[in-house]
């Protein structure tokens, strides 16, 4: 009964004593190759583990060192068959040049892996890491939340290739066709810190290769299933994209603090993005700021003393001066509003499901646009609309600072694991259309209304001068209806000189 409570209690102490123990028998290699296939074989992606696994007695947790983790396409030998190949199936790729494989039997020459019929329309990555720490936990392994309580990942140097992946533009996917299912088992990290993360990302259709790296990150909370929204709601993240520096944070606000804010408003947590300089070829170059709310958890109550400190809220507010609890803004303030799609019933849906709100002010800064005049690309339609944009982008290539909201149901971001099958990416960029298309329409009908406003205070003081001229001189009226009616009459008498 003992052992079984400290097994259960105390599962981190407990493997670190087995690791221990393989440790000073000399069997860490044979340890790390089994927790390296079962890895391997569970989620698909190769996991090895260059050298000993090493407990951490004074921090309670294990130590992974030198952990090599990869996705590549299957490449199963055909040839020689006698080779012991049940590591190398399980890594489903020729790993026999890395250090963590040391195969006693490689002297045989192998067939180069074909991978003509395999799928290869998926991101492939390398990636090497100096150290992972974990606690396990028994009883959350128990609940089907995984075994791992809380990681420190630091070190991290790779390649992220996407020049694999292809799609029809013909044929839009559906990003909602791409969620994934909750399976049992799922991780659910009660805490995630990354350190010291530089990759190297190429993407499809030869676009230059940049790199992505994470300063530092300390996620409260990150589950499989809620992988994308646990990431943007996570404590702060500092990090660099292509040379251009990102930080996600909590928003401040002048006079209240921002767990007040958060007490007294209905959102669980409200997060900031912003990423300046961003190059042409990714987003135009331009500087975005977000602003996220998130709304509360349905398995949070409301606190009693919360109503009552609301209530004394209202209250003192009611007796004194209220005070501005705008958030600082994330940019500088505009000389003039910006521009913003037109506000629809339809934006906010259903009040009654929870929902994610992202405020989004995007600003281009030195915008230049073109279209060539016969493309087959666009309509006659599309070819029309989209010309006084690119006009309008051509004369104010400054800045144009564009504001946006997208509300977006709690729902969309269940199995989503990228920005992309969250479906925000189709949203904010229809809002953005919207927004210029909207403010191009709004000023070509304020040059209408300019054009015949002035025709018509034309009319109007041509016709005020001509009555005032007749009530001045009705006989020069007189004398000019009769010429134009009957002509000059020649017995009239001129005065001369």
């Amino acid at each position: 009964m003992s052992q079984t409570l400290w097994i259960f209690i105390g599962t981190t102490t407990f493997f670190s004593v087995i690791f221990a123990t393989a440790n000073s028998l000399r069997l860490q290699q044979y340890v790390a190759r089994a927790i390296s296939n079962y890895l391997t074989s569970e989620t698909g992606v190769t996991v090895i583990f260059e050298s000993a696994i090493v407990p951490k007695w004074k921090d309670s947790r294990i130590s992974f060192k030198n952990v090599y983790i990869s996705r590549r396409p299957q490449s199963t030998p055909t040839a020689s068959p006698k080779k012991p190949s049940g590591h190398r199936a399980a890594v489903g790729y020729d790993v026999s040049s890395h250090p963590a494989y040391n195969d006693l039997v490689e002297e045989d020459e192998e067939v180069s892996p074909n991978h003509s019929e395999d799928d290869l329309n998926y991101t492939m990555f390398d990636l090497n890491v100096d150290s992972i720490d974990v606690t396990l936990s028994l009883r959350r392994w128990l609940d089907g939340k995984g075994l791992v309580g809380d990681a420190v990942v630091k070190g991290v140097r790779g390649v992220i290739d996407r020049r694999s992946v292809h799609w029809d533009p013909e044929n839009p996917l559906d990003p909602a066709a791409f969620r994934h299912p909750a399976r049992q088992g799922d991780f659910e990290l009660e805490s995630l810190q990354l350190e010291d993360v530089l990759v190297t990302v190429y993407q499809p259709g030869d676009f230059r290769p940049y790199t992505t790296s994470i300063f530092r990150a300390d996620i409260r909370k990150l589950r499989k299933q809620w992988l994308f929204y646990d990431f943007l709601s996570a404590e702060n993240v500092v990090g660099q994209f292509d040379n251009c520096l990102f930080s996600l944070h909590k928003p401040q606000s002048i006079g209240r603090t921002t767990e007040r804010d958060l007490r007294d408003g209905k959102w669980s947590r409200m997060s900031r993005i912003r990423i300046d300089g961003v190059n042409i070829d990714h987003l135009q170059n331009s500087t975005t700021d977000q602003d996220i709310k998130f709304p509360r958890d349905l398995d949070e109550g409301f606190p009693f003393n919360a109503i009552l400190e609301e209530l004394a809220g209202v209250i003192t507010t009611a007796a004194t001066v209220s005070l501005n609890i705008d958030r600082i803004p994330g940019q500088r303030e505009l000389a003039k509003p910006p521009l913003s799609a037109p506000f629809t019933e339809e934006s906010e849906g259903d009040s009654d499901k929870s929902k994610v709100v992202i405020d989004i002010d995007l600003r281009f800064r030195d915008l230049k646009a073109s279209v060539p005049l016969f493309t087959s690309d666009l309509t006659y339609v599309n070819n029309a609309l989209i010309r006084p944009i690119v006009a309008f982008m051509n004369a104010h290539h400054t800045l144009v600072p564009i504001h946006c909201r997208v509300i977006k149901d709690l729902s969309d971001f269940d199995g989503a694991w990228t920005m992309w099958e969250t479906g925000l990416m189709d949203e904010i960029s229809l809002k953005v259309y919207d927004a210029l298309a909207y403010h191009v329409t709004a000023v070509n009908m304020n040059r209408r209304v300019r054009a015949v406003g002035v025709w018509s205070l034309q009319m109007t003081a041509s016709t005020m001068l001509s009555a005032l001229r007749n009530l001045i001189d009705p006989m020069a009226a007189q004398v000019r209806e009769m010429y134009y009616s009957n002509g000059f009459p020649f017995d009239v008498q001129i005065p001369g000189p």
